[in-house]
């Protein structure tokens, strides 16, 4: 029960979003199937087989538990957007995924929800203008700007002592809102046609499937691991939204709006000294064969672990720690100039009852974009909290069996 309710809060966060001053050129918050131990170690993990992984962006992983996985997590922190003159503080929460995997002997299947992308923006500016008539007009200018792509995934993996293969079916799923809102001082300056309240809303949904394949491979203390993910065009609707003097209506059309490109992901893993760990990823994004951006970007993390054996030293030595960082090219550009998002990472472990069940954390701080090149830019604080294991379908042992109780021996109790 108690773990039922702090899903339901996780569900529930995911109604807030994190923000960036960058969301007017695209969905810059992103997240690519890491799990909140990965998070901490550079945002890595795409090969590592030395654990419980519950990294599906490469659906081969699946064959890492050999027991009934549930995973989620919730993600929260704080954002600043910055410019040559100000900064201003934002907070953000939101659940970047949820997962099952279900063993049945060399096979695995999964399911898999998380957030693709994000980016949400709203600015509120007040003026005060003198008009042609000598009036003083005061109104509120409030552009709003909310979108999202999620993925709902299938999965299936085999376990093969030459290569672990693994697939995956997947759904999009996303919205985009542009909201403008000019609204005057009522109290001091009557709605004319040249002076009223004006809304303009445009509202877009979108959707459409694709797949993908992936394997991976230990081998001693060296794990690897490649995927692909195929070009997918989403269809979806927009909704123009308009309401000014004299009336207001709404306009319906159908169309492909957006576009996300083909992924290949490559990674490595590599175990030392029994309790000591490497990993990188490289994720490669072929956006100039869409028609959103005219490049390919990259996001390339690194990431150290310390995972000691349980049951030697004190308490504090067997804390799993991990370290991080990694840098993402963003598939648009500012001022013509390229946009980066880099981050260092950092996480640790809390074990429960047994290996398989555990709450990870970790925390990233994170930089996007340069005052100087693109005029602002944001710097977030998050942190994560996520929760593996709970075997959902296996019930719990009993300690004891029937039995019959012995009765007194009459004999005995009559000498006594």
């Amino acid at each position: 029960m108690k773990n039922i309710f702090l899903f339901c809060l996780l569900i529930f966060a995911n109604m807030l979003f994190s923000n960036s001053v960058f969301s007017q050129y695209g969905m810059p918050v992103t997240y690519y199937g890491e799990d909140v131990y990965g998070m901490g170690m550079g945002e890595t993990g795409q090969a590592d087989l030395f654990r419980i992984n519950s990294n599906f962006s490469n659906p081969s992983l699946l064959v890492s538990t050999n027991k009934v996985l549930f995973t989620t997590a919730s993600q929260f922190g704080y954002v600043w957007y910055q410019d040559a003159q100000n900064e201003f503080r934002n907070d953000g929460i939101y659940l970047p995924y949820f997962k099952i995997a279900i063993p049945l002997a060399k096979h695995r299947l999964g399911f898999s929800f998380n957030s693709t992308a994000s980016g949400n923006l709203e600015t509120v500016e007040e003026k005060t203008f003198i008009s042609t008539n000598s009036d003083t007009l005061h109104y509120k200018n409030i552009n709003r700007l909310e979108s999202s792509l999620s993925k709902v995934s299938l999965l299936y993996a085999f376990q093969n002592n030459i290569l672990n293969f693994g697939i995956g079916a997947n759904y999009y799923f996303g919205h985009k809102t542009s909201f403008f809102f000019l609204d005057y001082d009522n109290s001091v300056t009557e709605p004319t046609a040249e002076f009223s309240d004006t809304r303009y809303e445009i509202d877009q949904t979108f959707k459409k499937p694709n797949f993908t394949i992936g394997i991976s491979k230990k081998i001693k203390s060296l794990a690897f691991a490649l995927s692909y993910s195929n070009a997918v065009d989403l269809e979806g609707e927009t909704t123009y939204k308009y309401d000014h003097f004299p009336g207001s209506e709404d306009i319906e059309f159908n169309q492909d709006l957006f576009s996300y490109p083909a992924i290949t992901a490559s990674g490595f893993s590599f175990k030392f000294a029994e309790k000591y760990k490497v990993s990188i990823d490289l994720n490669y994004f072929f956006w100039k064969d869409t028609e959103f951006a005219d490049y390919n970007t990259y996001k390339l993390g690194i990431g150290f672990a310390y995972d000691p054996l349980s049951g030697y030293g004190k308490w504090f030595n067997e804390i799993p720690l991990r370290l991080g960082a990694y840098q993402e090219e963003l598939p648009f550009k500012v001022n013509n100039a390229k946009v980066l998002e880099k981050a260092l990472t950092a996480g640790f472990s809390i074990p429960l009852q047994s290996s398989d069940k555990k709450f990870d954390f970790a925390v990233k701080f994170l930089r996007r974009g340069d005052v100087d090149k693109h005029d602002y830019a944001d710097e977030s604080l998050m942190f994560s909290i996520g929760i593996t294991g709970f075997d959902i379908f296996r019930k719990r042992l009993k300690k004891t069996e029937p039995r019959d109780i012995p009765e007194a021996d009459e004999d005995y109790i009559q000498g006594l």
